[in-house]
């Protein structure tokens, strides 16, 4: 089961990682955001799925949550 809120280690994360992707293959996951924090400093903020609708929200969410 994927956890509402986690800070997880690197395994937990790919595994996590991979529960989504089945998730997504399978149909049941339909809109997903994800901010990537790259070792540079970077980051990227990624809208996956969903109708034009959720993608907006799922993205203002995550840019309310930038600073």
């Amino acid at each position: 089961m994927i956890r509402t809120s986690a800070v997880l280690g690197k395994e937990a994360a790919l595994a996590t990682l991979r529960e989504l992707l089945h998730e997504a293959e399978h149909g049941s996951l339909n809109c997903m955001a994800l901010r990537v924090y790259r070792s540079s400093g970077d980051s990227d903020d990624l809208v996956l799925g969903g109708s034009a609708k959720e993608q907006a929200r799922a993205q203002d969410d995550l840019l309310t949550m930038k600073d």
